[in-house]
């Protein structure tokens, strides 16, 4: 064989050598890619929420104990019922197990909370958490956080309430105050009032303006018919109202959508002659649904004024004696979640 011939096969080798070295040794695929933020939420609310379970039932079964735990059974039963519900909503559907590293203790101490004390706190934190945590996750999940916070706040309330504990700080949010009005650089409406349907932003909307007038209507109706231990708590609702109000028109004008109109006068709920006080909880409890809708749909300052104004009918609803769902804001049906894994102390709460 020549030499050049030899030198070419040579090199033929040391190629088909070095190409074979490249494909059997696997390139490095770097660090995972991190999970987006909404999913990273989810699971940071599901293992708070679990954790919170396990010590509301722990709770529950030194409640039974002579020394007992400083909270009557009803109101731990009531805040197993209810984590136990938010739990199995915030699990992922093919999520058989709970990973290990992604259940972690509420904050207290390396096994939870275990006091009365500490059971209010890590609720009221963890409803802070979730609350901020809704107003940067994508819609549907923003929703649920929203629900799961709200009703972690009051329920840390309750229970504070219950065992004569001081009450937990409410969660600092920022409610826009001044909303940029729309401009002449506003096209036409986007779509009238009459036409937008609540699965459109304008929609969600123009529903949150209508039910801020009617609410502000039936508490001005409402403040000549109550007694005066309860007139106060009513006007102080009428001005919160007024006060979304103006803020929800705004916030339309904003969008450049068509604001609708305000009336002369609104249907006046049927109990309120008779059960005024039941008749505005349930008024109260109507608007839930509208701000998951607005915080699911909007972004920046809507959702975050939906956030505010959920939590704020969720206070006043519970304040005139009317219980909320475990997720206030959002419609599910409790015996379609999935169930949680076991083995966990949630599997053992009635």
């Amino acid at each position: 064989m020549p030499g050049w011939a030899r030198t070419a096969l040579v090199f033929l080798l040391a190629a088909i050598v070095l190409a074979t070295g490249m494909v059997l040794i696997p390139r490095d695929p770097g660090p995972p890619p991190a999970a987006p933020f909404s999913e990273s939420a989810r699971v940071s609310a599901f293992a708070d929420t679990l954790s919170l379970l396990d010590a509301a039932t722990g709770l529950r079964t030194a409640a039974a104990l002579p020394s007992g735990s400083g909270l009557p059974d009803t109101a731990l039963a009531d805040t197993v019922t209810l984590l136990t519900t938010q739990s199995r909503a915030l699990l992922a559907p093919a999520q058989a197990t709970p990973a290990s590293s992604a259940v972690s203790p509420a904050p207290d101490s390396p096994e939870g909370p275990r006091t009365p004390q500490a059971l209010v706190a890590a609720l009221s934190a963890s409803g802070a958490q979730r609350l901020a945590d809704a107003a940067e996750a994508d819609g549907g999940i923003a929703r649920l956080l929203a629900a799961v916070g709200t009703a972690h706040v009051l329920q840390s309330a309750q229970l504070a309430a219950a065992a004569g504990l001081p009450a937990p700080a409410t969660p600092v949010r920022i409610t826009p105050t001044a909303v940029p009005t729309a401009t002449e650089s506003c096209p036409a409406p986007a779509a009238p009032s009459g036409t937008a349907t609540a699965a459109t932003l304008a929609g969600a909307l123009a529903a949150a303006v209508r039910s801020e007038q009617e609410a502000v209507y039936v508490h001005q109706v409402a403040l000549t018919r109550l007694d005066p231990a309860a007139s106060g708590t009513a006007q102080s609702a009428l001005t919160a109202h007024q006060t979304a109000l103006r803020q929800a028109e705004a916030l339309g004008r904003a969008h450049c959508l068509e604001v609708p109109p305000r009336e002369a006068g609104y249907r006046l709920p049927e109990q309120l002659s008779t059960k005024p006080l039941a008749a505005l909880g349930a008024l109260e409890a109507g608007t839930l649904q509208g701000f998951g809708d607005l915080i699911a749909l909007g972004t920046g300052d809507t959702r975050q004024w939906a956030l505010d104004g959920l939590l704020g009918a969720a206070r006043r609803s519970t304040a005139w004696g009317t219980p909320l769902d475990a997720l206030p804001g959002l419609v599910v049906d409790a015996g379609a979640l999935p169930p949680l894994p076991a083995p966990s102390a949630a599997t053992t709460a009635p």
